[in-house]
């Protein structure tokens, strides 16, 4: 197998650009001169396309994912003293956030299928301190939604839904983000749904906590107010441009998705009866959005190394489980409380997934990883 053809990225985010490049020109122009540089008319559409499309009342524009969920959480009236349950496989803007409110989070493992929160464990770490869940969508595939709403009910805890890796992924036909008290999208560059820079948002269904993003996203400031604020926030808007520039996007969603939808089927075509674990399919009435296609392989870091010998780009989200990270080391958290979290970490494998990826790109990944294991039976 040839090892000078031509690569094959993880994502492609140049040719999605160029496909739209003069039409996000206009778009960035348009906000820029409109002198409306900040929570303008822009911003104000983005607002109302993206809640229809997730199908929530309240779309609150923010400056990143991680923002979003601090401020959902504050707004959901999270604070010192409370604890979120949370995964330890994500990215560290889960935890981060969480702490910024003054709460602690707490460490529930994953099951070992779709990476997300085992609910069982999350009940077995539910204490009078618990104030909320915090599932995380990872890949693009939906957490049980119906088990942790279920236990949220039992317990009266707030759920606030990590969504950064799953725009129109949906549970029962409900779209991610429009199930708990609170969504979390990030529209980071390389997400399904990106921007030209960092920007986020929360939906939510509820009057309350929707007033309150506003305020919090605002320096805290009172809804319709100058030099008045009702509560302490920060300043973590979203500007006019990246809002624009969303509104290009939006449109195409839906089709990128299904796009994604279709390699990924290729991927298990050409995967078939190769010695690693794909992707799990989501439960009738369900559907993942693909922001990454992640596999499951032993020696995982000798078939990186193999692709990357081909050409061919691939990922590990996550190597380093946030119990093993230097920022937490005074927690003092052990990784034999998190077995499928730890193992997990040193097998999973992300390979190419984007909207614009071929079928020719998609077999040529697959028998490069069936040359692999083949070579090394």
């Amino acid at each position: 197998m040839s090892t000078d053809a031509k690569p094959i990225p993880l994502f492609n985010l140049k040719e999605q650009h160029d496909s739209l490049k003069d039409q996000i020109n206009d778009a960035a122009a348009e906000a820029l001169n409109s002198m409306h540089w900040l929570l303008g008319p822009q911003t104000e559409k983005f607002e109302e396309e993206f809640a229809k499309t997730i199908g929530v009342k309240h779309c609150i524009t923010c400056s990143s994912g991680a923002s979003a969920i601090q401020i959902a959480l504050k707004a959901a009236g999270i604070g010192p003293g409370d604890e979120v349950i949370t995964t330890p496989f994500t990215f560290i803007a889960t935890t981060s956030s969480v702490s910024l409110t003054g709460a602690k989070f707490v460490f529930a493992d994953i099951d070992p299928r779709t990476y997300n929160l085992d609910v069982t464990d999350v009940e077995r770490k539910i204490t009078k301190k618990t104030k909320a869940i915090l599932p995380v969508h990872l890949y693009g595939y939906p957490a049980n939604m119906d088990a942790i709403m279920h236990l949220a009910n039992e317990h009266n805890l707030r759920v606030i839904e990590d969504c950064a890796q799953a725009h129109l992924a949906t549970c029962d036909g409900v779209m991610v983000g429009g199930i708990g008290d609170a969504g979390c999208f990030s529209f980071y560059p390389s997400k399904n749904l990106g921007a030209c820079g960092d920007a986020g948002c929360i939906t939510t269904n509820s009057d309350e906590i929707a007033d309150r993003c506003r305020s919090l996203r605002h320096s805290g400031r009172a809804l319709g107010k100058a030099y008045e604020y009702d509560l302490e926030g920060s300043t973590l808007r979203m500007d006019e441009i990246q809002a624009a520039i969303l509104r290009v996007k939006l449109p195409h969603l839906e089709e990128w998705t299904e796009k994604r939808r279709k390699a990924a089927a290729w991927y298990e075509e050409g995967l078939s009866g190769v010695p690693v674990i794909l992707p799990p399919t989501p439960p009738a009435g369900s559907s993942q959005s693909y922001y990454v296609y992640t596999i499951r392989a032993e020696r995982r870091d000798e078939l990186q190394a193999y692709l990357k010998e081909h050409n061919i780009a691939s990922a590990v989200y996550y190597p380093v489980p946030l119990y093993k990270q230097p920022a937490y080391a005074h927690l003092k958290l052990k990784a034999e409380n998190y077995p499928q979290a730890e193992k997990a970490a040193k097998e999973v494998l992300s390979i190419p997934m984007f909207p614009e990826i071929t079928q020719e790109q998609v077999m040529r990944v697959c028998d490069t990883i069936r040359a692999f294991y083949e070579k090394n039976a």
